[in-house]
Parts: C-alpha cells; structure tokens; sequence
C-alpha cells in the first residue's frame, strides 16, 4: 500500500510540474505540429551547442534541457545538466538550471538532492510571474517527498494570489489538502496560532477537522459548518478540495413513507419473509416511533415485473424504496433512464454497470468475502496461494475476487483445483497438493529402474495456504482428505459459506483449524452482539441459523437508509450492523467488513474482529452500552397480502 502510494505522489508530482511547464493560461493540449516543433527546437539547440564555444554551449546545453524536462524526458534532461559548466552561466541562466535540475532529480526520486538544488535559487524576483510559480510548485512537491508537509504546503497556499487559471487553482488546492492530510493529527492540532496567517490557519483548521471526524459524518458536517463562519471568504471555500465537495454535498435522507419490494409468496418467499422480519424489528426498535417513517411492503412475486408494485409504492406516497431482492429484478429497476426516489437494492449486482446518484445496492456477494480472506492471509503473511473451488459461477466469482485483489497486494495465486461434487474430492485434493504429481514420479522411477521403491509420497511445499470456498456438508469432506494428504500444517482460510451459522461442534470437528469471516451478529464476542442474539433467540430463533443472514440483512437495509448519503460521501466511513461493519464506495455498493473465526474443537473461535465505534445516538445503530431491543411481538405479526 505504501509503494502505492508513494508512486501517486511521484506521478502527481510530475503532473504538476508538466502543468507548470505549459504555463497557468489555460494552455490547450499540445497538438502533434507543436510536438514536431519542439522537437525541431531541441535538435536545433543541440546542433548550436555543439558547434558553439565553450561559454556559449553551457546556457543552450541549460535550455535543451528545459526543453526535454517539459516533454517529461528526465533520463534526457540529466545527461545534458551533467555537461553543463555552472562557472560559464549568468545568474539568471543559474537559477534555470537549478530549475530544471532539482525538477529532474525529483522526477527520478532523489528528492533529498531535488530539494538542494531548487533552494539554491537566488534571484526569484528578477524571474517572470509564471518562471516563480513553477518554482515554487515545483519546490512545495520536493518538500513533500522528503517529508516536509507543512513547507509544502505554505507554499501552495502562498500561490493562491498570483495563479489565474481555475483548473491549476483547483488542483493547488488538491494539493494543499493532501500535503496537510499527511500530518498527524495532533501535530495538525499545535500548529493552528497566531504565527500563522488567517488563510493558514483555515487550511490547518478544515484538514484537522476533517481527520479528526472523518468517522462521525454528521459531527463533522456540524463542525464544518461552524469553521464556515470563521473563515468566510477562504480559498478551499471558492475551490474545494475533492473531500470538501463530497462533505457539502451531503445531507442525510429522511422518508416519511418506504415502500418495501420483497418477494412474499412463491419460490423465494422464506428469504423474502425473513428480510420482512428484519425490516419489522428494526422499524420497532427505532428510538422515537413518532418521527420513524411509514412502512409498506409489496410483493413481487405477485406481477411478472417489478415495475409494476414500484409503481403503486409511488403512486400510494413512497419517496424510498427498499428492494428489490433478485439481481433480473434490480436490473429492470435500474435499467430505467431516472429514479424517482432513491433506492437500496437488497442484493447487488456482479459489474457496477449503472450509475444513478440515487441507487444504492446492498448483499451479501462472495466477492466481499474473497476479497477479505485474501487481505486476511497477506496480513498473515502468507504470499503463495493455492485454491480450492466449486466448479460453478460462484466459484469463479470468488476466484476472480480473490486473485484479482491477492495480486494487487502483493501475492500469487500459483495453482487453482476446482472440483464437482463428493465422489472426485479424494482425486481433487490430491491433484490440488501435489501428491498425485508424486505418485506418477514414483511410478515412472520404477519402471526406468525396473525395482520397486520405497516410497513416502509428499504434498507439494510452494504453497503458504489454501484459499477454499466450500459449503459446511463439502468442508467436512475436503478438510480431512487435506490432513490426510500430508497437508495437516497448511492454513487453510475460506469464505462465509464454511460455516452454518449455528454451533454443532460434533459435525465441525472435521473442520477445525480453518479460519473465515462470518458476520459479528452469531459469532462476535462483544457484549452488544450476544445481548442480541440472546434476545433473538426469544423473539425469533430462525435468525439464528442459516437464514440469520436474511434477517440481518433487513435489520440493517432498513437502518442504514438516514446515512446512506453520508457513507457514499465517506467511502473510508464504517457503519456498525449485525451483517458487519459497512461502508459505501462512490457507486452506492454496500461493502461488509466481518468478523474472523477459527473452528477449534468443532466451534468458531473468534481470531480478530473490529471493535464497535461509538456513534452519535441519534443514528439507528447499535449502542455499545446498549442491547438490541427487539420487540416481543415480531414474530406474531401477520405476513402482508
């Protein structure tokens, strides 16, 4: 992540200074033409250098240099630097080569050396306006990669007066934030006195504010508002910085009416009612029913579209919709050209192919899962992986999920087995380790050497953990074929499918050693958590088991709804739910964040998990003082027509 990272800001760095070079004008790109003529311009250049005595071959040698620093050419740029003699140029041609010099070491990531060369500038105020902005661009991206972030980001904040092109203006501002952003909290803190400017100290102010509430949106849209009134007329007002936008952009939704799109009768109708459930728990649990919004469900099951009962929810009063639950009926629902509420699917698609501002999708996706058990096993140190998969669309989308992720981390998914059904796991595991690969050497070497051979086969050693993707009936079968197979002492890490929701450690003892991310509301350790299912088991029981993910999945559709904005506009926001912590990407998907167990004796062990975030109450969240409070009578209450 660090190397990530720190590639962007190199690459931003010389966005910048390549903005710099073409002038704050607002310049057009350049044309091919232009290309060829800077290109006739630096032959030309090294043709007169060449032929020129040695007092006037140094400043073309500088300006030849200019010319291939603004084409990105730094390689280029530094061999013509290195032939310059310093002692045959004017102090004007001085500072342009320590210019284009410390822009070129910076390019190529010597940035202590960058930083020497561009403070040894000496006559700044005999430069023309644009010649100082680049400087000082140019030095505030030195600064900032030798760890410098407050001299950064003065500087920027010092150019706010002389840029005059919206789009640099904008983008010095970027920077400013993300200079600032790069400090600790608490230093950010100290530093907001009197020895700063005004315009200073508003920077330091709204990049404090911002860290320090990042995980509270609704405090830190109050603390924003309050910090408006301080600094009126500050630049980041006029052009905000990206995160600013999203923070001024955002207000929770408040319905007065949801109509709820579930299938309640037909083939997925015990999903369907468990959601119900949910969604009827928490609309109970609200802490003030007065001002808690009305609630209609519809059943889908009832029209051959879903478009149909979406229709009679709006035309009856909804302004949010809930639902629908299956992907074909979503994707009829977004396929329309506007929405006229916003929306939260309770289920998501596998591509993000629509975009309405005011679409959200919430499931509970195998991708989440395989993207969590690959950050898992590179946590753990693990950088070689192996898979065990069905041989079905969801084992491909895991697959897909996993490698895709493992690799951008840093790891290899070096070998992939996929297998059908229980007669083959005995041959697929042992294709899967290696051992059957053993085995034909062993036969080979006998029939070359015409002996039999003492022989103990072995499971291959390049493999750090097994990523498997199995149901618990399919687990308990591969789980002992792997120990038996010499694999005893290779972790094995899976998805939320390993596990049934419900203890049954004579059945799970063949399971044990596996870790895998399950939602905290059956196996988290907090307090919170098992005051909730102590309560479920009074009131509903079923939510315990298998179906428990439905009904949670309700429980928090419906709850989530206020802060969906909000989390949309901070994707680094969690939300604490019974299917796990949530947060939102700038598409409108829900992402899970789950808790992570290990069976030991035939029980779900909790190994890590992420502690509960004390929220504002006046969200409809779990309270880290207080129980789920489910109402006595959800289970009793009629289903509707």
């Amino acid at each position: 992540m660090n190397k990530f990272v720190n590639q962007s800001k190199q690459l931003l760095s010389f966005a910048l200074i390549l903005l710099a070079l073409s002038g704050c004008g607002g310049q057009s790109p350049r044309s091919s033409t232009q290309q060829a003529g800077a290109d006739q311009n630096l032959e030309f250049l090294l043709k007169q250098a060449q032929q020129a005595e040695p007092g006037k071959r140094s400043p073309l040698l500088v300006q030849a240099a200019g010319l291939l620093v603004r084409e990105s050419r730094f390689e280029k740029a530094q061999e013509l630097l290195i032939r310059v003699n310093q002692q045959l140029l004017n102090d004007r041609q001085m500072d342009d080569f320590r210019l284009y010099y410390g822009e070129t070491l910076l390019a190529l990531s010597a940035g202590e050396a960058s930083l020497n060369q561009l403070l040894s500038v000496s006559n700044l105020s005999a430069k023309p306006l644009q010649w100082q902005i680049r400087y000082s661009q140019s030095l505030s991206e030195s600064y900032l990669s030798n760890g410098n972030y407050f001299e950064a980001a003065k500087l920027r904040i010092a150019l706010d007066d002389l840029i005059d092109n919206a789009a640099v203006l904008a983008e010095n501002n970027e920077r400013i934030w993300y200079a600032l952003n790069q400090m600790e909290t608490e230093f950010l803190k100290q530093i907001i006195n009197d020895f700063n400017s005004h315009r200073v100290n508003g920077w330091l102010e709204i990049v404090y504010l911002n860290k320090r509430w990042g995980y509270h949106p609704s405090k830190l849209l109050a603390e924003i508002e309050q910090w408006k009134k301080r600094f009126p007329l500050h630049p980041s007002l006029i052009n905000q910085p990206e995160p600013m936008q999203r923070a001024a952009a955002t207000a929770p939704y408040s319905p007065k009416q949801i109509g709820i799109l579930l299938p309640l009768s037909g083939k997925n109708a015990q999903v369907g009612n468990l959601i119900h459930d949910g969604i009827i728990a928490a609309h109970y649990q609200s802490k003030n029913s007065q001002t808690a919004p009305q609630i209609r469900f519809y059943d889908t099951a009832h029209t051959l579209s879903v478009i149909t009962p979406m229709q009679q929810a709006l035309d009856e009063g909804a302004d949010f919709i809930l639902g629908p639950l299956t992907k074909d009926q979503i994707e009829s629902v977004l396929n329309q050209e506007s929405l006229a509420t916003p929306l939260l699917a309770l289920n998501r698609l596998t591509e993000q192919q629509y975009n309405h501002p005011q679409a959200f999708q919430f499931g509970l996706p195998v991708e989440d899962e395989a993207i969590q058990s690959a950050h898992r096993a590179f946590e753990k140190g693990y950088r070689k992986a192996i898979a065990f998969l069905p041989d079905n669309g969801l084992g491909e989308r895991a697959q897909t999920a996993f490698q895709t992720y493992f690799e951008q981390l840093g790891g290899e998914l070096i070998e992939v087995q996929k297998y059908k059904d229980a007669s083959s796991l005995q041959t697929d595991v042992q294709h899967l380790l290696g051992v059957a690969e053993s085995k034909s050497r062993k036969k080979a070497l006998q029939q070359l050497l015409g002996r039999n051979l003492e022989f103990e086969p072995r499971r291959r050693q390049d493999a750090d953990f097994i990523f498997l993707v199995a149901t618990p009936s399919m687990g308990r079968r591969i789980k002992p074929f792997v120990n038996f197979y010499y694999a005893h002492d290779l972790p094995v890490i899976t998805t939320a499918s390993i596990y049934t929701g419900k203890p049954n450690p004579k059945k799970d003892i063949d399971l044990n050693g596996i870790e895998f991310p399950y939602m905290p509301m059956l196996i988290s350790e907090q307090v919170e958590y098992q005051e909730t299912r102590e309560q479920l088991q009074k009131v509903i029981p079923e939510a315990l088991g298998v179906g428990g993910k439905f009904f949670a999945l309700g429980f928090d559709g419906y709850n989530i709804i206020p802060e969906l904005p909000v989390l949309r506009a901070f994707p680094e926001y969690r939300w604490n739910g019974l299917t796990g912590q949530l947060g939102i990407d700038t598409q409108g998907w829900v992402h899970r964040y789950l808790t992570w167990a290990q069976f030991n004796r035939g029980l779900p062990f909790v190994t890590k998990e992420r502690e509960l975030r004390q929220l504002e109450s006046r969200i409809p969240n779990l309270q880290p003082s207080s129980p789920l409070a489910l109402p006595s009578t959800v289970s009793a209450m009629p289903r509707p027509e």
